[in-house]
């Protein structure tokens, strides 16, 4: 009996450390491997999937009539929109910025009105329930199906008009004004330039960043169902040439080095304007008058006096 309790214990004691070394392969294995995925696709997910961002204010705000709008969609479904006609006979498109609604970007909007510009703006594809946001690229459908929708008003001059979009929907505006000729000048305003390059970064080969860039890249695919390569404004920008540029972005936001990257890709049709101060998407906040001056200036030269 002796003899017998020794051997199971010996057993015992083996299953015992073989089942805590795979208990510990376990724990290496998800604190190494699976904790750094899903750091990447997470948030790739949440970004690309939340919630619709329409707080409820509206162009009406700001002291305009507008004109509400239902714009069928290419992809199904419909969005809506806010029209202001134009007193000067240019009109501006104003995308929404990520998962914008027909909140978006409106003091903007108003400096346009205020000095004749009509404007169309509309709701993001996420608060249209016609899909997820894909950051920039798909967007461009619903700016190719707002330009569709202000060619067959008899109040538009199709040969006026251009684009202002903000943050992803400045890389949007980019990669519109080059897929559709009618957009005859851009306003990108602090705008990705290559998403693919940053999400790698600097590219070293360190852990656990090359896991969770790898992350970012796969969960993006699985979710958007394109390849994150698709977010390149820098790599389309020379297209939309010689149709007129202006790229603003803060001496504070990340951005800043890609769009030196796109004015550089752009061809001299292109200026960049870097607001001293500003962080992503506070340009009005620290220089308005200089914004409402180079913004107005800029479409009078490209719609107005071409």
């Amino acid at each position: 009996m002796e003899i017998r309790s020794a051997r199971q214990l010996h057993r015992f004691s083996r299953r015992y450390w073989l089942r805590l070394v795979r208990l510990l392969i376990v724990m290496i294995l998800v604190v190494g491997i699976v904790l750094p995925l899903l750091a990447g696709a997470i948030p790739t997910y949440a970004i690309l999937h939340g919630a619709c961002g329409d707080n409820g204010e509206r162009i009406s705000d700001f002291g305009h009539a507008w004109e509400s709008v239902a714009i069928p969609a290419h992809v199904g479904g419909q969005f809506r929109a806010y029209f202001v006609p134009s007193t000067n006979g240019a009109t501006i498109i104003v995308p929404p910025a990520h998962r914008s609604g027909l909140n978006n970007r409106l003091a903007e909007a108003d400096v346009l009105i205020r000095h004749g510009y009509g404007v169309l703006g509309f709701e993001s594809r996420v608060c249209a329930k016609i899909g997820s946001s894909s950051l920039g690229y798909k967007e461009v459908s619903e700016v190719g199906d707002a330009l569709h929708y202000l060619q067959t008003r008899s109040d538009v001059d199709s040969q006026k008009i251009g684009i202002l979009g903000f943050s992803s929907a400045g890389a949007t505006s980019i990669m519109a004004a080059a897929r559709y000729p009618k957009i005859k000048a851009v306003v990108a305003e602090g705008g990705y330039a290559d998403m693919g390059g940053l999400v790698d970064g600097n590219a070293r080969l360190r852990y656990p960043d090359t896991l969770i860039r790898f992350s970012i890249r796969v969960s993006y695919r699985l979710f958007a169902g394109i390849s994150i390569e698709k977010l390149s404004p820098v790599n389309v920008i020379k297209d939309i040439y010689p149709r007129p540029i202006l790229l603003i972005y803060g001496t504070e936001e990340p951005s800043l080095p890609g769009a030196h990257k796109e004015r550089k890709a752009a061809g001299d049709n292109a200026e960049l304007w870097v607001v001293e101060g500003a962080i992503h998407g506070g340009y009005m906040a620290v220089a308005a008058a200089e914004y409402e001056q180079r913004v107005i200036e800029f479409f009078n030269r490209a719609l107005l006096q071409s």
